[in-house]
């Protein structure tokens, strides 16, 4: 089937990452008008006789509508929203550092130096979310900081393999539900890098091994 446009396949995108809610996506789908002609009849009948109430509405929406979408699209623009959060030092920080960490898990290899590196010790750290919103602004500047310019770094380094098409995101998964993608990375890119790490009196030394890749990861610690 031909995929929707850009412009159309966002709106899409939006409501199954929660970036909009589904009473504001419902208003705007009874509002489209193109979308029946590109869909055809059946298809959009069935998408706008669906109850949008229903807990299970984004799973039912999306066996209508998601031969039309490009999930490739949809996992480039997850990605980059996650890196840009680590390099802007946005206000979801901490959550799109413990995503890189998901992600590294659920197949995206690339990840390895930012999730494995990095996003692993927020995960323990964090592992209930709220206790990392349990703490001051203060506190967590504190944490951010000691790692920021690690994580900037190497944020910036997956981004750049992402918009240079060094890495293509295909949106498929494997029969392990593992992410698939394309790699064109070089070897010498694909190679583990050394952690950047910021000395202080405060913090004391921890060593992570990264498994599977026979290579130490050198980590600091972190401000109690």
């Amino acid at each position: 089937m031909d995929k929707l446009p850009i412009e159309l396949q966002l709106q899409f995108f939006k409501v199954y990452s929660e970036e909009i809610s589904i009473e504001d996506f419902e208003q705007w789908l009874y509002g489209e008008t193109e979308l029946e002609k590109l869909v055809g009849e059946k298809y959009y009948l069935d998408l706008v006789s669906l109850n949008f109430k229903d807990r299970h509405i984004k799973h039912e929406m999306s066996k209508v509508i998601d031969s039309f979408l490009d999930f490739g699209l949809f996992e480039e623009r997850k990605l980059k929203k996650i890196l840009n959060d680590l390099i802007n030092r946005t206000h979801d920080f901490a959550k799109s550092l413990i995503a890189t960490y998901d992600l590294y898990c659920s197949g995206y290899n690339f990840f390895d130096n930012l999730g494995m590196g990095y996003g692993l010790i927020f995960a323990n750290d964090f592992f209930d979310y709220n206790d990392w919103t349990k703490l001051t602004e203060n506190q967590k500047n504190q944490r951010i900081e000691i790692i920021f310019g690690g994580v900037k770094k190497e944020a910036g380094l997956v981004l750049e393999w992402i918009n240079s098409g060094k890495i293509i995101l295909t949106g498929e998964v494997d029969e392990i539900d593992h992410y698939e993608y394309i790699d064109k990375r070089t070897e010498a890119e694909r190679k583990l890098r050394t952690i950047e790490t910021i000395e202080t009196k405060e913090i004391k030394l921890r060593t992570i091994a990264i498994p599977n890749k026979g290579v130490i990861a050198k980590l600091k610690g972190w401000f109690s």
